[in-house]
């Protein structure tokens, strides 16, 4: 058995809703043929090492390095552990150093304009997606930034999967599968807390639409998931803003619920992070907010000290 063979069958048994790993990530990990090659029974480090390097010296950035060597990883431990093939695995980011630089935070935020008579950078965004010839459009961009859902899963959802009464909204259940779908399979659907602004975005939707809509109509009707992005890039640039990709949405939003949720574990509830580590990469406080908090936790502390020595 090769590394190609036991990557296809993995591929095949266990990839069937990670759709940009098998459009990407597998053929790229097939095409090496060094690595692909290679026997079981021959598999090492230096197999590991080579990929990696050959991936870099081809101009990957560090990032997409470091998600095939560790979805290579994935596979040989899945093999290992589940079809009881007798392997090292030699592609564990504890065997073979990852590439510096891949973990970068992303710290994209909407920007308040410093003159308050002009808009900043939310407005102008809003205005440029309200002028698109899709009115759901505006409605996905306000809602991402009110509830920090991915896009994917703000897409599949159903006006079936909202409770505007418990405040809750169900990903996972017949619409469709979210990123942490194998939690979803031991427990069924995710139900996360509905944020208030969510909530009200949608009772003002509602009461723009002609009727009451069927619970398997779609939550928004912006067509294919490729044609939205496609006009979302070219609205951002038409609002004059640089570098601001959909999925910071998701960063402003969770950067936003922080300041009202101050719990790491309500945040994560609601964002739907798999982890606290996960959380941190898309937490993206303001310093100047943290530096006012810890200014006015300690005036408060100051005053209930002195008001307990003025008891004494």
């Amino acid at each position: 058995m090769t590394i190609a063979s036991l990557v296809e069958r993995y591929r095949d048994e266990c990839m069937a809703d990670r759709k940009a790993d098998r459009i990407g990530h597998i053929p790229a990990i097939l095409r090496d043929t060094a690595l692909s090659s290679v026997r079981l029974s021959k598999f090492s480090a230096a197999d590991v090492r080579g990929f990696r390097e050959r991936m870099s010296a081809a101009g990957y950035a560090a990032a997409t390095v470091v998600k095939r060597l560790n979805l290579l990883a994935s596979i040989i431990q899945h093999a290992i552990s589940e079809w009881d093939i007798a392997i090292i695995n030699h592609a564990s980011g504890r065997v073979v150093k990852r590439p510096e630089g891949a973990d970068k935070k992303r710290n994209r935020r909407l920007q308040e304009n410093r003159d308050i008579s002009l808009p900043g950078e939310f407005e102008r965004l809003i205005k440029a997606i309200e002028a698109s010839p899709h009115p759901d459009d505006v409605w996905l961009v306000r809602w991402s930034i009110e509830q920090a859902t991915r896009r994917g899963e703000a897409l599949q959802l159903r006006w079936g999967d909202i409770d505007l009464q418990r405040r809750t909204l169900k990903l996972g259940g017949e619409s469709g599968k979210t990123k942490t779908h194998r939690h979803q399979e031991e427990h069924g659907p995710e139900i996360r807390p509905l944020t208030p602004g969510a909530r009200r975005l949608l009772i003002e939707r509602l009461a723009t639409l002609p009727h009451h809509p069927k619970p398997s109509q779609a939550l928004f009707d912006v067509g294919t998931e490729a044609a939205f992005s496609v006009r979302y890039g070219r609205m951002v640039r038409d609002a004059g803003l640089k570098d601001l990709t959909f999925h910071d949405l998701r960063h402003e939003a969770t950067s936003r619920l922080a300041k009202l949720l101050p719990n790491p574990l309500d945040l994560k509830r609601v964002t739907g992070h798999r982890d606290l580590k996960s959380l941190d990469r898309y937490y993206q406080p303001v310093p100047e907010d943290i530096s006012r908090q810890i200014e006015e936790a300690e005036r408060v502390l100051g005053m209930l000290s002195e008001d307990k020595s003025l008891k004494d």
